[in-house]
């Protein structure tokens, strides 16, 4: 069952890991997964100083700065398919930025780790296209998405 607008943001907004799809102009699509913050049309990822990296250019930020289409997928999966469901954000790039009080708020919110000051370098910071979801039940009452 197609999942209207409201459930979409609700469904997206409760969960706390999704994957984000962006463009390698060579490889093709390039996928790893992320936490984010959603706050009306606008999603954010932090990259933080928490998680080691095995590099400091990060491939996402290279493929975003080439190509600014991407998208996040959370979904949540079950044994029984009946719980089964899918949302997807379609997103446009919009660059970098500092980590502001408010977005740190939000993020502090869902991730305890980003309570700690300095815990997020910047923000990549997207603009949602289109929502778009899928449910195997007619529920407003979603299982959050996340592994």
């Amino acid at each position: 069952m197609r999942l209207d607008y409201d459930q979409c943001v609700g469904r997206l907004s409760a969960s706390s890991i999704g994957v984000l799809g962006t463009v390698d102009p060579i490889l093709g699509v390039h996928q790893v997964p992320a936490v984010f913050a959603l706050a009306r049309d606008e999603l954010v990822i932090p990259i933080d100083r928490i998680k080691p990296k095995t590099t400091v250019t990060l491939r996402r930020v290279t493929n975003l700065r080439t190509d600014r289409r991407a998208s996040l997928l959370v979904d949540h999966r079950s044994e029984n398919w009946e719980d089964l469901w899918w949302v997807r954000a379609d997103l446009a790039y919009g660059g970098e930025r500092e980590p502001d009080d408010a977005w740190m708020t939000l993020l502090g919110s869902k991730y305890p780790q980003y309570r700690a000051p300095g815990s997020v370098e910047k923000l990549l910071v997207f603009t949602v296209d289109r929502l778009t979801g899928w449910s195997a039940a007619a529920t407003d009452d979603p299982q959050p998405a996340g592994r």
